[in-house]
């Protein structure tokens, strides 16, 4: 058999796998609602009734099994990057169901993300150019920490966070099948996204499950991880800002959020319902159309990314369009919330 038809098929294979991997996702959801372990609602919540949790162990166990079957396809041996990721995601998505089952200070939720984005960190070197070691992996850590709340913090609305990872998913394998990436990154994006896109039905547009901590922390740290392998690619201009770009609308709702409750003393670990989304659907909006708006916002960062890595468009041009859409959308919500008797931030 020649090579162009060795690839072909494990190109097909690949396909195979993810359409598994989707319809595998899909029934342990189905199976994870029949556990019955409810999330009750509480002053902090949107929904008004008790729902299904756990959605996230469907993704997990696509996601560890699909990987490895993935680089197997291709003859990707597996290497230090790669199981550390894996042996942190096991880690970081054990740890987050037990806190699911049942809640933990949020003290010990940062001491277990901190220890996964280390692992992965480690396994991700040597660093970015030009920096020394030793800060190379405490930047890393901190991204992937930052990335790893990001998700969790917007993981309050059906279907948001869900969706806004597929479509990253979706972006940046797009952007390293362009740039010749190896499958050890864009092979990741799209097992990551089947394993996302099988739960997504059932989480929108009425949830009859949520993700929870144990789908919504490893989902960020696996897009923290993408981040960083973009970073380090060197067929892809400015890899290191592509990632926060797709995820600009995201990232802006929480460092936004994070700044004013700095800047009005209020506990910034502490669980709250002011993020800009939580805000805009207080307010009276409805819950779809504010998902909507986030799946379209992560379009948006993606477009930009690409004109980014196109060289179309020089980095600070780019965080500027995407700055202005974010602004635009704190005005419509800060509007809106002046609009809605006793209604605050």
């Amino acid at each position: 058999m020649t090579s162009v038809h060795s690839s072909h098929g494990a190109v097909a294979l690949f396909g195979l796998l993810l359409l598994t991997g989707g319809t595998a996702a899909a029934l342990l959801s189905r199976r994870v609602i029949g556990l019955h372990v409810m999330d009750y609602p509480t002053g902090r919540s949107a929904h008004a009734r008790p729902v299904p949790k756990g959605g996230g162990l469907a993704i997990l166990a696509v996601f560890l099994v699909g990987l490895p079957l993935a680089e197997m396809i291709f003859h990707h041996a597996a290497g230090r990057a790669d199981i550390t990721l894996l042996v942190a995601t096991v880690w970081l998505g054990l740890f987050s169901w037990y806190d699911d089952m049942h809640p933990m200070p949020p003290a010990w939720k940062l001491a277990a993300q901190i220890a996964a984005a280390g692992l992965v960190a480690w396994g991700s070197m040597p660093s970015l150019p030009h920096i020394p070691a030793w800060s190379g992996l405490l930047l890393r850590m901190v991204l992937l920490v930052g990335l790893c709340n990001a998700l969790n913090f917007v993981d309050g609305l059906d279907g948001l966070a869900g969706g806004c990872t597929v479509l990253a998913c979706l972006a940046t394998a797009g952007l390293c099948l362009a740039a010749h990436g190896s499958v050890d990154i864009w092979a990741t994006a799209l097992v990551l996204a089947v394993a996302v896109g099988g739960f997504l039905p059932f989480n929108f547009p009425h949830a009859r499950l949520f993700m929870g901590d144990v789908g919504s922390q490893c989902c960020g740290l696996v897009l923290g991880t993408l981040g960083l392998r973009m970073a380090d690619m060197p067929h892809l201009p400015h890899g290191e800002i592509l990632m926060p770009l797709i995820l600009s609308g995201m990232l802006a709702d929480v460092a936004v959020t994070l700044l004013r409750r700095a800047m009005t003393g209020r506990p910034l670990m502490r669980a709250h319902r002011e993020h800009l989304y939580q805000m805009a659907h207080r307010s009276g909006m409805a819950a779809w159309r504010i998902t909507l708006l986030a799946w379209g916002a992560t379009l948006y960062g993606s477009l930009v990314a690409v004109a980014v890595a196109g060289t179309w468009m020089t980095p600070p041009v780019a965080l500027g369009l995407a700055g202005v859409v974010q602004l635009g959308w704190a005005v419509i919500v800060w509007r809106q919330v002046r609009r809605t008797p006793e209604l605050d931030w």
